[in-house]
């Protein structure tokens, strides 16, 4: 299983620094039963379990899943189209 230490590893310490206090308070809130769409994330349309919110100029990804959502990937905005076409 993913988790958000790792999504975040290969990406400089100024990317860590600026956006992963944030991404732990999207996941805790969906973990706590949160409406994502309440939290600023959208259901993409190519891909219907994943919910993707924005951070600055990456986007962090999450699966919906039955035990709940879980981080998939964490990706620059530039390149969530080629991730979507992969699918």
């Amino acid at each position: 299983m993913k988790t958000l230490n790792t999504l975040f590893k290969p990406y400089p310490n100024l990317v860590k620094s600026r956006y992963y206090q944030r991404a732990i308070s999207i996941q805790n809130k969906l973990s706590n039963g949160e409406d994502y769409q309440h939290i600023g994330g959208e259901r993409l349309v190519l891909a219907k379990g994943l919910i993707r919110f924005k951070l600055g100029a990456y986007r962090l990804i999450f699966k919906r899943e039955k035990i709940g959502y879980i981080p998939e990937n964490l990706l620059q905005r530039k390149n969530l189209e080629r991730f979507l076409k992969r699918r």
